[in-house]
């Protein structure tokens, strides 16, 4: 069976049916990722009377180091950023125009951009007085069916705009794979190159990186796109945006001013049901909301009042005032959009009476959260406030950090939704960070002179149109958990009975199932993938489904510990779980005895007569109720018992005085203890269920043993096994090597610790990283590392104040002292430089050099620049520039001042020189006299 694992958007419901366990949780595709297409639409670029060029620029902020290359017709940029920093990309004015000018003409436009670490990227279009930008969705977030909102408005009647014109709204398809084909649907009529009415279909096919602009008189909004290729193993994904190329946004108030709209669209399959829209702060003018519906029949609430019934591609619009919160819901997917207004609209007195102007940001609805993300508040000119925007559900609303600093207390409840809780914090230009573990939506946007613009600070865009219930034999509580090594029954649900045909991958598993139901087992712990295609029967592209969730396998274990071996009747025995992994809790089972006390990792049991089937089960159970691998002890129930091995040391660290305590194995209530040892000395009593024993010195070697008896039945008793001890030489530690100089801001550091002595197994506890069992550990940074060495017979060495420092950063002492070369290309030129810091000694990347300490002479050196490189002894390097000049070639012109008589040396000649050093001295060969001029001679050569 070909598999077309590709896309979704009818309402589906994944019932997985277990005989082991698992829930559901579909995983979270969001705006950060490695892979981009963007495109820009237009601009209202002028050049007359005044010239305004519109500059399309990218801004990349990475969550964490990252290094890759943006892409567009024949150029390559390459990027690197750190991790919380911005790379800044501005299109050249005078180069390729990459904005796209054009109506209805496929191009060669698009945008991308890839990246070997996790980035966000925001594409922005800045034209003085009009600008606008959008987070860019990465290619795992793209999808094959859009509505978009754009926007265009009429001045209202009686107002008097000026130089200010309403443009086109624009819509603009780029495509990501090559033979994309791509329907449109528009609701206004398009004029160029040729009109086109309303209710108009354009079919295009573009290939990978090709785009496509729409321009049109009137309101795009609802204008549908969506890949329509034949086949199901076919299907193309496409990134798709909406806005206008320069309009004012003042139905209400009657401004006329205009800005740049530019908003990359959601795919439908991310729309919700439920958002909140929050005013932008420092604007007095309130916004303008629109809502867009993708299905017949679809109502609209506001603040739980219902304001609309709109059908597919059908939308409304709100304004709302400066500090009012909205709550808008619909009983179907929406899409909601907020729109900054003209400033006018702003109250035209006091502070901040002209800042701003139209912006739009798509909303993210409630349920969309993202723990964090990394965004970019432009470096705009005549921006002068930014702002963030965040809604978090309020019983996490305390965890939310922004830029390293928790700013839960700046919270407040939603009014009308007390669950949700919101926040509106000014913000610096630059790169920032944001994030909770339980999830947030933000907005970021900022606003200046007559200027504006916002987009989503990231957003989470998974498939809404699912969800999700487990049913298992056992109770369990949780989300994106599936329980290990149980077969579970999954079962998709369609909304329309047109999905007929799916197909399921599980990321664990090559092999494509289909049916409405499966059959899945995950054998190994992780996290996994799951993803769905539903289809019709034609399979055809646009009547096509996809979704993807995760779940997470978590594998519990530990080990149960008590006796074996116990006497009929009168034993109270105690059975522990030890040393718990994943582990909430313990499912136990009995045979051959009574349970007289319960706990989570505990039980203790009043065993019976001789049982041949007698043990006790442990079956570890995970937080969200899945069951781990049985532990099983089998009990004999005997008078005859052979009690377990001592605990304690077997391999005793020797320490002049120092003494060791022993234990028997399990402590069973009414129980006499007789002790009995070799090659050592009891310093305690002798019949108590633990003793102190010393040992000799390094090499003695002994045994020690216990005898158990019931005090209840005298005949029910027996002898432990032996536990064979051996003393050890003393433990010794010390530090072997460490740098104690690393170069600044490097990792560069190294410790390595010397052990001999003790058991010869030892294990290593480090203070910046526990896990790290090592004696040599490397990359490190400056700063104070201890370490805490053990080894098996229980000997500790513990090492602190091991420091690591950085050195002073390297810098010349005063200038490089460049000597020329005397001649042109000869190799007699010289350098002589000094410097301070770094370690010593050094080297340097020449080999004809003299270094003196910190003085270095290099020889040997032509015409030419150097990049010379020192390195000191803690491996920084440091780059010294030298410059060697020399004279330019020497170069000798010959004049002939008179020509010689025939048979009379009456010639002479004019020796011109350049180049050089002069003064020039010349020698003739002809007759050995000195100086520019020969006379007197005869003609020939």
């Amino acid at each position: 069976m070909r598999s077309s694992l590709q896309k979704l958007s009818q309402f589906l419901i994944i019932l997985g049916y277990f005989l082991g366990s698992s829930t559901l949780t579909f995983g979270q595709s969001t705006t950060i990722g490695r892979e981009f297409f963007l495109g820009f639409m237009e601009n209202n670029r002028t050049t007359s009377p005044v010239s305004r060029l519109d500059q399309a620029s990218i801004i990349i902020s990475a969550e964490e180091d990252a290094s890759g290359v943006i892409q567009y017709e024949s150029n390559s940029i390459p990027f690197t950023v750190e991790a919380g920093k911005q790379f800044i990309y501005e299109f050249p004015q005078d180069g390729i125009d990459i904005i796209h000018r054009s109506s209805r003409q496929i191009e060669n436009k698009g945008v991308s951009i890839v990246s070997d670490g996790n980035i966000s990227v925001h594409a922005f279009n800045f034209r003085a007085r009009s600008a606008d930008g959008t987070v860019i969705l990465p290619l795992p977030s793209l999808g094959k069916d859009y509505y978009v909102t754009a926007h265009h408005e009429n001045f209202n009647p009686g107002v008097d705009p000026g130089s200010n014109i309403n443009f086109e709204s624009t819509l603009l398809v780029v495509a990501v794979e090559d033979d994309t084909r791509v329907e449109i649907n528009i609701t206004a009529q398009s004029n160029d190159p040729v009109p086109i009415p309303q209710g108009s279909t354009i079919s295009v096919v573009l290939s990978k990186g090709e785009s496509y602009q729409v321009k049109s008189v009137g309101d795009l909004t609802g204008s549908r796109v969506r890949v329509v290729n034949s086949s199901g193993d076919d299907c193309k994904n496409v990134a798709v945006f909406g806005g206008n190329k320069m309009t004012s946004v003042a139905q209400d108030c009657n401004g006329s001013t205009g800005d740049h709209l530019f908003q990359q669209t959601y795919p439908t399959f991310a729309w919700g049901k439920e958002y909140v829209h929050i005013p932008f702060a420092g604007r007095t003018s309130g916004e303008m909301v629109k809502v867009l519906a993708s299905e017949n029949n679809t109502r609209v609430f506001v603040n739980g009042q219902q304001r609309a019934t709109l059908n597919a591609g059908r939308h409304i619009s709100f304004s709302f005032d400066r500090d009012e919160l909205a709550n808008i819901t619909g009983d179907k997917p929406i899409a909601v959009t907020t729109f900054a207004k003209s400033y006018f609209c702003n109250v035209q007195s006091g502070a901040g009476a002209s800042d701003g102007d139209p912006t739009m940001i798509t909303l993210s609805p409630n349920n969309q959260l993202i723990r964090s993300t990394v965004f970019s508040a432009l470096q705009v000119e005549g921006i002068v406030k930014h702002f963030v925007n965040i809604l978090s559900k309020t019983e996490s609303a305390g965890q939310t950090v922004l830029d390293g600093q928790n700013i839960g207390a700046q919270f407040q409840p939603v009014p009308g939704n007390p669950t949700l809780s919101y926040a509106r914090i000014e913000i610096s230009e630059g790169s920032h960070t944001l994030s909770n573990p339980e999830g947030i939506v933000g907005y970021v946007y900022g606003s200046g002179f007559i200027e504006s613009y916002g987009y989503s600070a990231g957003a989470s865009i998974n498939n809404l149109n699912f969800e999700t219930e487990v049913d298992y034999e056992f109770e369990v509580d949780g989300e994106n958990v599936a329980c290990l090594g149980e077969m579970a029954s999954w079962t998709v649900i369609p909304r329309d009975s047109k999905f007929v045909i799916f197909e399921w991958q599980f990321e664990n598993d090559d092999e494509i199932k289909e049916g409405a139901t499966v059959e899945h087992i995950f054998e190994e712990p992780g996290t996994f993938q799951v993803k769905i295609i539903a289809m019709t029967g034609d399979r055809s592209c646009d009547e096509m489904e996809e979704a993807t969730f995760e779940v997470t396998v978590v594998e519990t274990d530990g080990q149960l510990e008590g006796p074996d071996n116990v006497c009929p009747l009168i034993d109270e025995a105690t059975y522990t779980f030890e040393n718990p992994e994943n582990t909430e809790a313990i499912l136990w089972e009995v045979i051959g005895g009574e349970v007289v006390d319960e706990t989570d990792f505990s039980i203790t049991i009043l065993w019976g007569e001789f049982d041949p089937d007698a043990k006790v089960v442990a079956i570890p159970l995970t937080s969200e109720g899945c069951q781990g691998k049985a532990q099983v002890i089998d009990v004999f129930i005997n008078d005859s018992i052979v009690p377990g091995k001592p605990r304690g040391i077997a391999a005793v660290c020797f320490v002049e005085g120092a003494s060791q305590f022993y234990s028997v194995r399990d402590k069973i209530p009414g129980r006499k203890y007789q002790w009995f040892v070799t090659g050592g000395t009891f310093l305690s009593d002798t019949d108590t269920e633990e003793v102190e024993v010393e040992w000799p010195g390094p090499g003695a070697t002994g045994e020690i043993w216990y005898e158990e008896v019931s005090e209840t039945n005298p005949s029910c008793g027996g002898e432990s096994d032996r536990l064979a001890v051996t003393v050890n030489p003393p433990m010794q530690a010390s530090v072997g090597d460490i740098s104690e100089l690393i170069c600044a801001g490097t990792t560069a550091g190294k410790i390595e610790i010397d052990v001999n002595g003790g058991s010869g197994e030892y294990t290593f506890i480090w203070s910046h990283n526990e896990s790290l069992n090592a004696a040599s550990v490397n990359n490190l940074g400056a700063g104070i590392y201890s370490v805490l060495v053990r080894d098996a017979g229980g000997c500790e060495i513990f090492l602190e104040d091991l420091s690591i420092e950085e050195a002073d950063p390297m810098e010349l002492l005063g200038d490089v002292q460049e000597i020329d070369a005397l001649c042109f290309n000869s190799g007699d030129g010289q350098a002589n430089f000094s410097i301070t810091g770094g370690v010593a000694p050094f080297t340097v990347d020449w080999s004809d050099a003299l270094i003196i300490e910190r003085d270095f002479q290099l020889f040997g050196l032509e015409r030419g620049s150097y990049d010379i490189t020192v390195r000191d002894a803690s491996g920084c390097d440091f780059p010294v520039a030298v410059e060697i000049e020399s004279p330019e070639p020497l170069e000798t012109e010959f004049i002939l001042e008179n020509v010689a008589c025939p048979g009379s040396a009456s010639g002479s000649l004019l020796a011109i020189s350049k180049g050089g050093l002069g003064p020039y001295a010349y020698v003739w060969e002809f007759d050995g006299s000195t100086g520019p001029r020969l006379t007197d001679v005869p003609s020939g050569d």
